[in-house]
């Protein structure tokens, strides 16, 4: 136990905060929301939208290693979750209330979880490896069984329950498991993120394409000619439209290494600006989408 312990510690990053990416992330979802509310014709905002939720997602994953309590982190996001999720259930151009919509705090939450199997699992196995005990090989393969199950749940409950929705879902969870895997392998990281966000655009076909039917999912997830026709369709892959639109967000690696290799501890956050933010600035766009319509 004692072993497994110290490992865990060594799992951990120890990094200064870098408050420049949150900043960025915060400006680049504004405009991205600002867009979605009132120009929805107008990609350029949804683009550069695209950039924040890596940067979100890459945060969280070092937030995760280097957090000093991480029930008290787990805490605080489940707090602001629920704090936005009323606003975020009528967060859409005609104020519509969805309550099976829920935020990106939610997704994070579950992530979290997630890097906790994954942690655990990974480390059952290395004492494995270390003492030949086989029911910890037993227990690690089990737990990470358990984290693949947590990544594919939100997207097999979306079949089972029509309006449910949980933001970014499967996508949200890989990234930020790469970034936990990858923190100090950025060159590994950069390929396997490019790889899920292509993958990712090949299982939107496959599902999108589906009417929600299992059967027709399963369909055309393996029938290549289909998939391939529909990867030329209004050059969706080769201008990251469609299926690809979030793809987009790869671009965020190019900030995200970037800031991380300038120093800028020197500007510094309070912890809770972004948890206040993000339900703060939807309150405030609903409001003015209101008014505007009143008018």
């Amino acid at each position: 136990m004692e072993a497994l312990v110290v490992e865990k510690k060594v799992l951990q990053r120890n990094t200064g905060r870098n408050d420049m990416l949150k900043l960025l992330a915060f400006a680049t979802m504004l405009v991205d929301h600002i867009g979605y509310m009132f120009f929805p014709n107008e990609m350029l905002f949804r683009i550069i939208g695209r950039l924040a939720f890596p940067i979100f997602a890459y945060q969280i994953a070092l937030g995760y290693s280097r957090t000093s309590n991480r029930k008290k982190y787990v805490l605080r996001l489940s707090v602001f979750a629920l704090i936005t999720q009323i606003p975020y259930s009528f967060f859409n151009p005609d104020i519509q209330f969805n309550p099976f919509h829920f935020n990106v705090l939610f997704t994070f939450i579950a992530a979290i979880g997630l890097l906790c199997i994954y942690d655990m699992g990974i480390l059952k196995i290395k004492s494995f490896i270390k003492h030949k005990n086989y029911k910890h090989l037993l227990y690690g393969v089990l737990l990470l069984a358990l984290a693949v199950i947590l990544i594919i749940l939100p997207e097999v409950i979306s079949f089972m329950v029509k309006d449910f929705y949980l933001e970014y879902g499967l996508l949200a969870l890989v990234l930020v498991l790469l970034f936990h895997i990858f923190q100090d392998k950025m060159e590994i990281a950069v390929v396997s993120i490019i790889l899920l966000y292509l993958l990712h655009g090949y299982y939107r076909i496959a599902l999108w394409n589906s009417a929600y039917s299992s059967a027709r999912f399963w369909s055309n997830l393996f029938d290549f000619t289909f998939i391939w026709g529909q990867l030329n369709f209004q050059n969706g892959l080769s201008q990251l439209q469609r299926y690809y639109f979030n793809a987009w967000g790869v671009f965020a690696l190019i900030p995200i290494f970037l800031l991380e290799s300038i120093n800028a501890r020197h500007i510094k956050l309070n912890k809770y600006v972004g948890y206040v933010f993000y339900p703060a600035h939807m309150a405030l766009l609903i409001v003015i989408a209101v008014m505007l319509k009143a008018y």
